[in-house]
C-alpha cells in the first residue's frame, strides 16, 4: 500500500495526540484547552514572594499576560557557563468559567508538563501537587469548581530551585556532573493544560493499553487489551467494557466484550483478549499503519464513557543469543532495517522547552528530509506530539528516562520509579517504540537498574521478548558520566552478543551487569545491528 503524503498524515496528528492524551472525541468527554490568558511572574530566590496570589481577589495586573506552554527558562543554558540555567519559581494565574455539564459529572484538570514541583489550588482551594516536569498528570477538581457562573480561579505555583536530590531531571549545573545545555530544566508550565469532563465511572488517564502477543505473523494477530476503569459514585456499578477494533476505512474486525462489577471509589483493570486478526495490515515504515481501538464503558444501555487509541501491529527483533554471532541485524517483521537515527534535546532558543505543536512539525520534518528514520529521546521524556509523529510518519523510536545526575536517596528512588510508570503508561501503544532508554550516563545502582526493568516488564508484556530495556553502563563507571576521551576501559567479557544503537557507550550484554565498554561521543547514530563498531547500551532484557 503506498504511503500516505507527509501533509495528509500531518492532518491526523491532532487525533492521535487526543487519544494519547487521554481526551475523547465522543461527546461523552468535554475537553477544554486553557491556553491563553494566563497571568504570571518569576522570582529567582524567594518562594514566599507572593504569598496568597491563589485567592481569588489577589490582584495580578501587574504580572505578565502569556500562553502555555511557556518557561521562564528561555534556554539560557545556551551562554555555556558554569551555571547557565535559570532558578526560582513561578507564579500562574487564569480564570475560566465552567458550565455545568450532567448530573454527577466529574471534572479534572490536565496538565502535560510543569517544572519542576507544581502546587496546584482553584478557587483557593488546594487540589493537587506533582513532583517532576517531563511526565504528565491529572487532577480532580470537582469538589471545587465553580459551576453557577462566577469565573473559577486557577492557581499554580512552579518551583525550580538550585540543588534539587529527589528528582531524575534536574539542571546539570547543579553538581560537579556539569551538563550545561544537556542539563537544562524547565520552569513554569511549559505544556499544554486542559480542562476535561467525563461520567463518574470512566477510563482512567493513559488507562488503555493494547499489545500483540510473541505469536504475531504476517498471517494472524492476537491482540490484548487492559482497560482500567475507575467508579467515583459512592455506590457500586456493573458496567460492560467493550473494545472494538476498526481499520483505517472504519471497517470493525475485531470486538470483545465483558462485564465487571466496580465498587465504590475503586479502580479495576479490566484485561481482554480481542479474537484473532487474520491478515493483519502490518505497520511499517514505509506503510505506518494504524488500526483504531475505541474503548467504551457502559451501564444499562447507556454509553458512559468512550477513549480512541491508536494502534500499529508489527514485531522487531533485536540480535540475542547464540544466532546473533551471525546474523546480527534488526529485524522489522521478519526484515532487516538499516537504523539511521537522531538524538534531539527538547530545546528551542528562546522558548527552551516550551514547544508548540507546529514547532513540533517542523522539527520533525527537518529530521525525515534529512533522510533519518529513527530518533532518541535525548534524555529525558519528550512532548506527546513527538510520539504521534512517530506512529504516524513511519519512524523507529527509542524513548528515554535518564537522571543526568543519580542521588543515591529514598526520596529520589521512590520519584524515580513513580515517574517511570507515567513514562511507560504514557508510551507502550506506540508501534514506533523498539527500546526502552532506562538511563543514559550516569551511576544507576545495579540493583536499581534491575528494579526498574521489572516494573517497565510488569507494564509492557512487550519487553523484553520484543524492546529492549537499555542502560548505559550498568553502574560499573563509579562516576555519573562515561569516559569520553582517550583509550577505552579494558572490559575482561566475552565479544558482545547484542549491539543496538550507537550512542556514548558500548556493554557487553553476555550477562547482566557486564562491564562497560565506553566510547567517544556519537551522534547522530546509525547502525545495521551487523556491526558491533559503534556504540551502543547494555541490554537488562
Amino acid at each position: 500500500m503506498p504511503r500516505l503524503a507527509l501533509p495528509s498524515v500531518l492532518l491526523l496528528l491532532s487525533w492521535l495526540l487526543t487519544a494519547n492524551a487521554v481526551v475523547g472525541q465522543s461527546g461523552l468527554r468535554v475537553a477544554v484547552p486553557l491556553l491563553d490568558n494566563w497571568r504570571t511572574v518569576a522570582d529567582d530566590k524567594n518562594q514566599q514572594a507572593f504569598n496568597g496570589f491563589e485567592k481569588p481577589n489577589f490582584n495580578d495586573q501587574s504580572w505578565q499576560t502569556v500562553a502555555v506552554p511557556h518557561n521562564w527558562d528561555a534556554y539560557e543554558g545556551y551562554r555555556r557557563m558554569r551555571h547557565g540555567n535559570r532558578h526560582g519559581y513561578a507564579w500562574y494565574r487564569k480564570t475560566f468559567p465552567v458550565k455545568a455539564a450532567q448530573k454527577d459529572a466529574r471534572y479534572f484538570l490536565f496538565f502535560e508538563g510543569v517544572g519542576s514541583y507544581a502546587t496546584v489550588w482553584l478557587n483557593g482551594r488546594p487540589v493537587g501537587t506533582h513532583a517532576g516536569g517531563r511526565t504528565t498528570f491529572t487532577l480532580d477538581i470537582t469538589e471545587a469548581v465553580l459551576l453557577d457562573g462566577r469565573p473559577n480561579v486557577l492557581a499554580v505555583r512552579a518551583d525550580h530551585p538550585a540543588g534539587i536530590q529527589d528528582l531524575p531531571w534536574v539542571c546539570g549545573g547543579c553538581s560537579e556532573e556539569r551538563g550545561f545545555s544537556e542539563g537544562s530544566q524547565p520552569m513554569g508550565i511549559f505544556r499544554p493544560v486542559q480542562l476535561i469532563v467525563t461520567n463518574p465511572v470512566r477510563i482512567e488517564p493513559f488507562g488503555v493499553h493494547i499489545w500483540a502477543d510473541s505469536t504475531v505473523s504476517a498471517q494472524a494477530a492476537q491482540l490484548h487489551v487492559d482497560s482500567e476503569v475507575r467508579n467515583y459514585y459512592g455506590k457500586p456499578q456493573t458496567v460492560t467494557v467493550v473494545n472494538q477494533l476498526f481499520d483505517r476505512q472504519g471497517k470493525k474486525v475485531a470486538e470483545i466484550k465483558s462485564k465487571q462489577k466496580l465498587a465504590a471509589g475503586k479502580t479495576v483493570q479490566v484485561r481482554q483478549q480481542l479474537p484473532t486478526l487474520t491478515q493483519p495490515h502490518l505497520w511499517s515504515l514505509d506503510d505506518p499503519y494504524l488500526y483504531r481501538l475505541v474503548t467504551q464503558v457502559s451501564a444499562k444501555g447507556k454509553v458512559l464513557d468512550e477513549l480512541e487509541t491508536p494502534y500499529g501491529i508489527r514485531w522487531i527483533s533485536w540480535p540475542i543469543g547464540p544466532a546473533a554471532a551471525k546474523h546480527k541485524q534488526f529485524l522489522l517483521n521478519g526484515k532487516s532495517v538499516f537504523i539511521n537515527g537522531i538524538a534531539e534535546y527538547e530545546h528551542l532558543l528562546g522558548q527552551s522547552h516550551a514547544f508548540g505543536a507546529e514547532q513540533i512539525q517542523t522539527r520533525v520534518e527537518q529530521m525525515k528530509a534529512a533522510g533519518f528514520n529513527a530518533f532518541r529521546d535525548a534524555h529525558q521524556p519528550h512532548n506527546l506530539r513527538y510520539q504521534a509523529n512517530w506512529d504516524s510518519l513511519g519512524l523507529l523510536w527509542w524513548p528515554q528516562l535518564a537522571a543526568h545526575v543519580w542521588y543515591d536517596n529514598p526520596a529520589f528512588r521512590q520519584n524515580f520509579k513513580t515517574l517511570l510508570v507515567d513514562w511507560v503508561k504514557e508510551r507502550r501503544n506506540s508501534p514506533s517504540i523498539v527500546l526502552w532508554g532506562l538511563e543514559n550516563e550516569s551511576t544507576l545502582p545495579e540493583d536499581f537498574a534491575r528494579e526498574c526493568t521489572a516494573l517497565i516488564r510488569q507494564l509492557d508484556p512487550t519487553a523484553s521478548a520484543q524492546r529492549k530495556v537499555t542502560t548505559c553502563n550498568g553502574a560499573r563507571v563509579p562516576i555519573g558520566m562515561c569516559p569520553k576521551t582517550g583509550p577505552a576501559p579494558t572490559a575482561a567479557t566475552p565479544t558482545p552478543t547484542a549491539p543496538t544503537w550507537s550512542g556514548r557507550c558500548l556493554s557487553a550484554s553476555t550477562a547482566p551487569g557486564a562491564p562497560s565498554i565506553c566510547t567517544p561521543k556519537a551522534r547522530p547514530f546509525s547502525t545495521v545491528a551487523r556491526s558491533a563498531k559503534t556504540g551502543s547500551r547494555s541490554s537488562w532484557s
